[in-house]
């Protein structure tokens, strides 16, 4: 049986989940339109360091990861 005080209290980064990738940036495109870039971080995976939107996450069978509202077009 283990006392409370004999454990060692765990970081946050061994309590984080890992991510499949991070969120890199906003695109504008020539449409005016704007898509979210991600850089693929998933250890061992093919596509490793790779960047890509949405889209390609999901046609790669990754998770997409908590992305920031894109900012209001400044005048």
């Amino acid at each position: 049986m283990f006392r409370e005080a004999d454990q060692a209290p765990r970081t946050s980064l061994q309590n984080a989940r890992r991510e499949d990738a991070v969120f890199v940036g906003w695109q504008a495109l020539q449409s005016g339109l704007h898509v979210a870039l991600y850089n693929i971080t998933a250890a061992g995976h093919p596509s490793l360091g790779s960047t890509v939107t949405e889209n390609g996450l999901l046609k790669l069978n990754l998770q997409i990861p908590q992305t920031p509202l894109r900012p209001m077009k400044e005048y």
